[in-house]
């Protein structure tokens, strides 16, 4: 390892562990972090011998578009004994052909079920599906989220948070203009409707948050809160104090909390498409038969009066 390498790992993490399945499939490359699940004894030739895990990956497979299994082996065997660096090959189990490539350094903890791992590199790079929806939400700053969203895979967290953050604050009145549009749709109250009109019109970032952060729709509410509540606490806070790791963390959430949104907007707004095109669809069938059934009736009376 360089030096580089050699002092990030030193750097003691004190997290609570995550799953080794979770560090893999979620993590940005530079990320030293405590793992569970890391060792499993097998017994090898009458003998217990310590083996680093091979979880199965739910990942993203080029070859058949779409989120498959993938099974992993070790290029140098599963010893948990050394300190070493170290890939792990992973292969789709559906089409067998695209793989995975992680280079880590790890070391078996003391508890010989834990570890400690150092994502060195992957390839290809981490995959973070984007709603389709998003680039409209975002203007002429999805190139901002974009250029966040390759600093956040490399492990960049000032990058990453600083580009996410200029971000939501140059997009706040679009934003606020499609989660408006999505209040009218939904009939929202009328005091709702004009808190978030009034934010539109709020120069200062911070007001104009702090106003809506009450006032939102049921269905934009992200894992049940309010997004720019979720949003106002990383976003108000200086990261000069901040260390790399702790602005990677505030970015990771930022960029899930508007992906969400995104997602529940475009999901809103076609709902009510659906729905008006259904009530259309219904009085449309009314209408249609009440006329044949007066239709129907004029012939039966046209019948009786005949000679």
């Amino acid at each position: 390892m360089g030096i580089e390498e050699e002092n990030q790992a030193q750097q003691e993490d004190t997290t609570e562990p995550i799953t080794f399945k979770t560090f893999l499939e979620e993590y940005p490359t530079g990320t030293l972090q405590n793992v569970s699940e890391f060792c499993e004894w097998k017994n090898e030739y009458s003998q217990s011998v310590l083996r680093r895990c091979k979880p199965t990956l739910r990942l993203y497979c080029k070859q058949c578009d779409g989120t498959r299994n993938f099974e992993g082996e070790w290029e140098y065997g599963g010893s948990a004994a050394d300190v070493r660096d170290d890939f792990l090959i992973y292969t789709c189990r559906d089409c067998g052909k695209y793989t995975k490539h992680f280079c880590l350094f790890s070391v078996a903890l003391p508890d010989q079920k834990n570890g400690k791992v150092l994502k060195i590199g992957e390839y290809p790079s981490l995959h973070i599906k984007l709603p389709t929806n998003l680039s409209k939400l975002l203007g002429d700053n999805y190139s901002n989220f974009i250029n966040g969203l390759r600093c956040e895979r490399q492990g960049l967290g000032i990058g990453a948070y600083s580009y996410y953050r200029r971000v939501v604050e140059n997009q706040k009145n679009h934003l606020l203009e499609e989660i408006l549009k999505v209040s009218k749709k939904l009939s929202a109250k009328k005091e709702m409707i004009q808190t978030i009109e009034k934010a539109i019109l709020e120069t200062q970032f911070s007001k104009a948050i702090n106003m809506v952060k009450e006032s939102l729709p049921e269905s934009l509410l992200v894992g049940g809160h309010n997004p720019f509540k979720l949003l106002h606490k990383p976003l108000s806070i200086g990261i000069h104090d901040k260390t790399d790791e702790k602005c990677l963390e505030m970015a990771h959430n930022i960029r899930m909390v508007l992906i969400d949104l995104a997602e529940r907007i475009k999901l809103a707004l076609s709902e009510q498409r659906e729905l008006k095109s259904a009530v259309s669809s219904l009085l449309q069938f009314k209408t249609e038969n009440k006329k044949d059934k007066e239709d129907k009736n004029g012939t039966e009376d046209a019948v009786q009066v005949s000679p």
